[in-house]
């Protein structure tokens, strides 16, 4: 195996990891180092998450979509599809449009929003600098990227 193959492949691996567990634990750390988090368990009667009794049965659905959104912004930003990231935040908002009539609501969803954008878009462009310098430079090789 070619070292460029071999750095592609590992670029490939850290970034999605990077993408998805490491999006995920970076907005968790940023909303509750801004203390969004605190302010919602507060509003919502002082219990925080984990010490629901019905935790085991609800979803995670916030680091499903989370995961989901940082992975179609990547893979826009890769095939230069700019647009990607307007329709994400246009899909999120429209899902949520209900819970932004509330001010803590909003903050926490604009807040969580822009830094996971944020943090997909420095993640992917790390990932073709990396693979451009010591990979297979894909996004040059490949029609399209």
């Amino acid at each position: 195996m070619s070292a460029a193959l071999f750095h592609s492949l590992g670029a490939s691996l850290v970034a999605l990891l990077l993408l998805t567990w490491g999006g995920n634990l970076a907005c968790k750390l940023l909303l509750r180092w801004s203390g969004l988090s605190a302010a919602r368990i507060a509003a919502d009667g002082g219990a925080s998450p984990a010490e629901t009794p019905s935790t085991a049965q609800q979803p995670r659905v916030g680091r499903v979509i989370g995961d989901l959104e940082r992975l179609t912004i990547a893979a826009g930003l890769l095939l230069g599809a700019w647009e990607v990231l307007v329709a994400v935040v246009a899909l999120k908002s429209v899902a949520r449009f209900k819970d932004l009539e509330e001010k803590l609501n909003a903050e926490y969803f604009l807040v969580g929003s822009l830094f996971s954008v944020l943090w997909a878009v420095v993640v992917t462009f790390a990932w073709r600098a990396y693979d451009a310098r010591w990979g297979l430079d894909l996004a040059a090789s490949l029609p399209g990227l």
